[in-house]
């Protein structure tokens, strides 16, 4: 383990165990520090890609419930820090430890190149990071046993695939119910092998040319009646091509038992349901996802 540097926020979280704006007797406000750990290295990788940011009390009093956060950007773009401060607002206040995980990623545009980044390299880099989180948070005062995790557009398909793949975690010595949660926001990465069968460019250039690897990249073709997963939260917007997507990975879900709970944020683009979780007053997505976590880590 390597720790970067860690940073002080300027800001302060009150956290409502039990009370109330109204509360006379309210929980002390705690100051939250951010501290970026490299959670692997690998020759002639830029360490800022295979590192993580842990949002965390400066005093760790307590094991608290994580959530870890996995951006999107086309498995291509993106980083750990992009639209982030209502989210570490708002975890920090539920009184959770927030963790933002950067990966490897594939070329910006269109590339053949088979030496290029791609599946399972974004896979391995997140379930890497959760491995890390898992074997070493109580060190920043987190609770192992209550993991969720939490990505949009290609971030959601890394966690969803995370959440459902007998590969990553397990070769990891994690079991798939051993992760509490999983929360996937706005993608078209359920089925994997049907974008790259339809010629869809951004796919293609982040699965390559492999028709077994496409399933395997695939978390609607994970599913197994004899697997135990976690709960997922699905949100869902836009066309109704978009979302018949989603209803198909939450219909695989339950029918093998999965507690899906789900969402039609379709009052926002693609980009702004992202940014409506924890922004202040939202409450099509906030909400039930502060529901669906409370539920989790319980």
């Amino acid at each position: 383990m390597k720790t970067l540097f860690s940073i002080t926020l300027l800001g302060t979280s009150t956290l409502f165990s039990a009370c109330t704006n109204n509360d006379p007797n309210p929980v002390a406000a705690e100051t939250y520090q951010k501290t970026t750990v490299v959670y692997k290295e690998v020759a002639g990788v830029n360490q800022d890609l295979l590192s993580m940011d842990i949002y965390h009390p400066e005093v760790n009093t307590i094991e608290r419930p994580i959530v870890v956060y996995v951006h999107g950007g086309a498995w291509a773009v993106g980083d750990k820090a992009n639209n982030i401060d209502n989210k570490v607002d708002l975890f920090s206040s539920l009184g959770y430890l927030f963790v933002s995980v950067n990966y490897r990623l594939s070329p910006s545009t269109y590339s053949s190149d088979p030496n290029r980044i791609m599946f399972p390299t974004h896979n391995n880099d997140v379930a890497d990071a959760v491995a890390w989180i898992y074997n070493n948070i109580n060190l920043y005062g987190g609770n192992k046993n209550k993991i969720v995790l939490l990505g949009h557009s290609a971030g959601a398909h890394l966690v969803s695939l995370t959440g459902t793949s007998n590969t990553f975690l397990p070769d990891r010595g994690i079991q798939l119910n051993q992760i509490k949660g999983v929360a996937s926001i706005d993608t078209e990465g359920y089925d994997v092998s049907a974008q790259c069968t339809q010629g869809n460019e951004t796919y293609l250039n982040a699965f390559g040319s492999n028709p077994t690897q496409w399933l395997a990249a695939s978390p609607i073709h994970q599913l197994s009646s004899t697997n135990a997963y976690p709960a997922f939260f699905v949100a869902k917007r836009g066309s109704a091509n978009r979302i018949n997507l989603a209803n198909a990975f939450i219909a695989a879900l339950n029918s093998v038992g999965v507690v899906v709970s789900e969402v039609n944020g379709s009052q926002y683009d693609h980009e702004g349901i992202n940014d409506a979780i924890g922004a202040p007053g939202e409450t099509t997505i906030t909400e039930p996802l502060k529901d669906f976590l409370e539920r989790c880590f319980q």
